[in-house]
């Protein structure tokens, strides 16, 4: 194993298009002197290695397939396949910016072997200036006004779509990502919490990266949150529940009204309706207030919440890619 050297694993399934951009991004910012390995982990897509670059001076790129098509242990698999001692996580909608790779080393040689650093999510800027819930989006989002080792990140701020650490051997024997996390949600908080919990510090990093996630939709995203109630945080209450009691929505599925009032019969189509009312204004890009979109995503996420005990995660949609 190299200890300079950087192991980038990119989780992916069926975005070939995706996973080509980030490695034309890559190849451009990438001297000859610097071999870096890149590890794709796919759960066989229709495609395979001949869809992608052949290994060159710039990196080797190592195209891998898993059975469980779970992010988690795509992760996973791809750091016990790494050669490196530098670890990059990135999802396949994450295209990195040009200076990535540098922004990234300068930080390894910074970081000791108990920190844990997440980078910048932005999105593309024409999405930003035609779609409301994309600005609304990018807004939740940290961006780095100071240097990144000044800033401690708390656990919920941290993002595995872009992140880094040492894989150090205090990091192998806590283990990395829980495979018991299936459909959406969690698996990043969760990681990071108990990391801190371990004493690790979690840092910011400068290294950007664009949202690429195709056509923004807002039902898209909104979806996210319905198997966040559903199926994250049912996930989160069962493999760590002191990290799920520190969540605002753990409190929100506490509250005395919230709990009185989703036992209501025909409340989930009520909502329905609502999150339908909202969506017909946010038609022509109209909302300019974020609360409606806070109110949007409260809607969705109790709706999941509402059907975790009647809907079950069948082997259709076992899978962060539903």
């Amino acid at each position: 194993m190299s200890e300079n050297g950087i192991s980038l694993i990119i989780s992916t399934f069926k975005r070939e298009i995706q996973v080509n951009k980030i490695l034309k991004s890559l190849k451009k910012q990438t001297q000859k002197k610097n071999i870096i390995e890149i590890i794709i982990c796919d759960s066989f897509s229709p495609y395979n290695e001949s869809n992608f670059p052949e290994n060159d001076n710039f990196f080797k790129i190592k195209y891998l397939n898993i059975k469980k098509n779970i992010l988690s242990a795509k992760r996973n698999f791809g750091i016990a396949n790494s050669s490196n001692n530098n670890i990059i996580l990135l999802d396949d909608d994450c295209i990195p910016d040009e200076n990535f790779i540098k922004t990234y080393q300068e930080d390894f040689n910074k970081i000791d072997e108990k920190a844990i650093i997440s980078g910048v999510v932005d999105y593309p800027e024409e999405y930003i200036l035609n779609y409301n819930h994309i600005k609304y989006k990018n807004s939740r989002h940290f961006k780095i006004y100071k240097d990144a080792n000044a800033i401690d990140l708390a656990p919920d701020r941290i993002v595995a779509m872009n992140m880094g650490f040492k894989n150090s051997i205090e990091i192998k024997n806590l283990g990395y990502f829980d495979e018991r996390f299936v459909g959406y949600g969690f698996e990043d908080y969760e990681f990071a919490y108990r990391y801190k919990e371990q004493g690790f510090k979690l840092k910011q990093t400068k290294a950007r990266v664009i949202h690429d996630e195709g056509e923004p939709e807002i039902k898209k995203y909104i979806r996210k949150y319905y198997h966040l109630g559903r199926d994250g945080m049912k996930n989160l209450l069962a493999i760590n529940k002191l990290s799920a009691k520190s969540t605002i929505y753990y409190k929100i599925e506490t509250n005395f009204f919230i709990k009185l009032i989703t036992k209501i019969p025909q409340f989930s189509n009520l909502l329905i309706l609502i999150e339908k009312l909202i969506l017909k204004t946010d038609k022509n890009n109209s909302i300019s207030f974020p609360i409606l979109y806070n109110f949007l995503r409260l809607f969705s996420y109790l709706r999941g919440f509402i059907d975790r005990e009647n809907k079950n995660l069948d082997s259709k949609n076992r899978n962060w890619y539903e």
